[in-house]
């Protein structure tokens, strides 16, 4: 009996091997193994995996429940009469309706505590979420301080109209061109260049004026007082190459016997008539200075000589009692030399500065000339503004009577 019993738990293994095809083991040369079809795709949003039978506290490994990132106060609607489930809502749910699935539980993923969008939940299960949101959990919500949008408002610039064109520069003085002489005084060099172009003017502080001593009130061929308020006025006038009794010329005036400088008045009426009422040893009140640095190389009777390179200026009529160098001094430019007077030897002049600038000529000599436009270069550095130029056609010229100088007459100055 129990051989028999063998032999049929034999032949039933048998028939059950031969039901299939053959068995296989990996590498026996068998066909390959095919991979079944995947089933329906899943779709974006699906709640995944399908809810444990039992409550679980962290259903996807996550650790503990996510904090609210707007730290808005937990779910405290009922929550699911089958198992009790932590709200993963990220809003203020404040979901007060009843959840009507008694067979199912609902999943941390129930669309029902999602943010409320305005149309009724549906749960994909049979979880019907009748109630909505209350408005704590929608866009407009008010009283959710950390929702409100706290970005300052942007400052909108005022439209500003075009700037108004700057003012235009007042002139500092005015001038006649070079060569402008007073009509019958001599004729003038209308030469521009400006052959001391870096030097400073050789009046400190004080206003000054470059205009004849000969030829305007209380000069010898006018006479009248020399501290009349018209003496003290611009524009500006040249008196290099100006007519003189000496024989004293330069190449670059058109005439012999010429006055080879510049005369310069300084100060005001009250200041002149204050410097002629005081000793000519006590004068200081208008300072003379150094317009290049150099060296004092002669100090005459009425004169002082400073040279600087290929330059020689020449100072005449300071006070020689209140000299502030001597021959042989180092100046800088702008250092004082000495102060306006009226010496002229035995026979004082008018109270002015003559100045000269000579030059050397590269073949041994010397040679005067003008001044008068490195005069006005230095006077707009020093008034810090510039010069305006009046035409020599200006009517102004044009109706000043041409002087006519007597025969015999000897004008020194």
């Amino acid at each position: 009996m129990a051989r028999m019993r063998s032999l049929l738990l034999g032949a039933a293994t048998l028939l059950t091997i031969s039901a299939c095809d053959f068995i296989r083991f990996p590498g026996d040369g068998g066909p390959p193994p095919s991979t079944p079809e995947s089933g329906p795709a899943v779709p974006p949003g699906a709640p995944g995996p399908p809810p444990p039978t039992a409550p679980v506290t962290d259903p996807y490994g996550n650790g503990d429940q996510p904090t609210d990132p707007d730290a808005d106060t937990p779910d405290t609607g009922p929550t699911d009469p089958g198992t009790t489930l932590p709200d993963t809502d990220p809003g203020t749910d404040s979901d007060t309706g009843t959840d009507t699935d008694t067979g199912t539980t609902d999943t941390p993923t129930d669309p029902a505590d999602t943010p409320d969008t305005g149309t009724v939940d549906t749960d994909p299960g049979a979880d019907v979420d009748t109630p909505t949101d209350t408005p704590a959990d929608t866009p407009d919500d008010t009283t959710d301080t950390a929702d409100t949008d706290t970005t300052p408002p942007v400052d909108v610039p005022d439209v500003v109209d075009d700037p108004e064109p700057p003012a235009p520069i007042e002139p500092a003085f005015s001038f006649y061109g070079p060569g402008a002489l007073l009509p019958g005084t001599g004729e003038g060099s209308e030469n521009e260049t400006i052959f001391a172009p870096d030097m400073v003017f050789p009046i400190k502080d004080s206003p000054a004026y470059l205009q004849s001593m000969v030829f305007t009130f209380g000069g010898g061929m006018v006479g009248g007082d020399q501290c009349d308020p018209r003496n003290f006025d611009y524009p500006w006038r040249d008196n290099f190459c100006e007519t003189r009794t000496s024989n004293r010329n330069s190449a670059y005036c058109p005439m012999n016997k010429i006055h080879q400088g510049q005369d310069i008045r300084v100060g005001t009426p009250e200041s002149c008539r204050s410097e002629r009422s005081t000793s000519a040893a006590d004068r200081t009140a208008h300072e003379v200075v150094a317009v290049e640095d150099g060296v004092i190389s002669n100090v005459g009777s009425y004169s002082v000589n400073l040279r600087s390179g290929g330059r020689i200026y020449k100072y005449l009529h300071l006070n020689m009692k209140k000299l502030a160098v001597s021959i042989g001094d180092t100046v800088q430019a702008g250092d004082t030399i000495g102060y306006v007077s009226n010496d002229f030897g035995g026979t004082p002049t008018v109270l002015h500065l003559h100045f000269e600038i000579t030059q050397n000529n590269g073949n041994g000599g010397w040679d005067y000339v003008p001044p008068y436009t490195s005069l006005v270069a230095a006077y707009e550095r020093r008034e810090n503004g510039p010069g305006e130029l009046i035409d020599d056609g200006d009517v102004a010229i044009a109706s000043v009577p041409a002087f006519v100088i007597p025969e015999g007459v000897e004008i020194i100055e």
